[in-house]
């Protein structure tokens, strides 16, 4: 418990410990911090510290999934404008989102329309400052009511032909992270793409689960799935061309399928 104390306390004076000690651990706002990589503190200690924590192998491995993701984003994107179509990106618990704002300089932006998901307003705040002008939409939403979405975009005609997930699943039991992606899967224009993220492993597993505080006050609850279970899941679910990749540290699964 003293232990435990003093790891706090040394963690608080840094942007990323405090986030994490402080109930925002799974928050878009944390996980774009990690993502910029600029350490940030109270007093030139706190920025040494955050330095640190942002070379813990599980920081690392979340940086790389941005260039991951934006990979396979911008691979599909130009993949339908070859095919004239306009790429619908729907992101679930997106935060702010900032591999898809950085996607969207490189393509006309014309031929892509994207509508960002999350409940927490500080991240979606902090989109749409960093969007600016590109076509990203943020809305306040549960996530959890893909229902009402889907309901919606028919009337719209606004369907998406790529559905994206990341740091979302992870924290789901799977009972309710099957159901979810089945909900996806529903409100996916045929032959669109899924991507999704889970984890494996994590290096930081046990720290977190002693320190860490999520946004609804819970402690830090992480579900890890191996690769043969997502992907016997996915193929049950219906998806195609399922592809299953797991980084170099063990952690980060990336995974990937096509609505039949």
């Amino acid at each position: 418990m003293i232990t435990q104390k003093i790891i706090k306390s040394i963690m608080a004076i840094s942007k990323l410990g405090r986030n994490v000690i402080g109930g925002k651990a799974d928050s878009g706002l944390n996980i774009d911090h990690m993502y910029r990589n600029r350490p940030k503190g109270v007093t030139r200690v706190g920025k040494f510290v955050d330095g640190v924590l942002l070379n813990l192998p599980s920081v690392k491995a979340t940086r790389r999934k941005k260039d991951i993701i934006m990979k396979i984003l911008r691979n599909e994107i130009a993949n339908n404008i070859l095919l004239n179509k306009k790429s619908k990106i729907l992101d679930i618990a997106s935060g702010p989102a900032r591999y898809i704002v950085d996607v969207l300089t490189t393509y006309n932006q014309d031929k892509i329309d994207v509508l960002c998901l999350d409940s927490d307003k500080r991240s979606i705040n902090f989109g749409k400052a960093l969007a600016g002008k590109r076509p990203i939409r943020y809305a306040k939403a549960n996530v959890f009511k893909l229902a009402h979405l889907k309901a919606l975009s028919r009337r719209i005609s606004w369907i998406p032909n790529i559905i994206i997930t990341t740091g979302f699943f992870e924290m789901l039991s799977d009972a309710t992270f099957e159901d979810m992606l089945k909900d996806a899967y529903s409100h996916l224009e045929k032959n669109g793409l899924i991507l999704f993220t889970a984890q494996s492993d994590n290096p930081s597993k046990k720290l977190m689960s002693k320190i860490g505080k999520k946004q609804d006050g819970q402690s830090w609850n992480m579900f890890f799935r191996t690769p043969e279970y997502l992907r016997e899941m996915m193929i049950n679910l219906n998806f195609r061309d399922v592809i299953i990749s797991v980084d170099q540290w063990g952690m980060y699964e990336y995974c990937t399928g096509r609505k039949a």
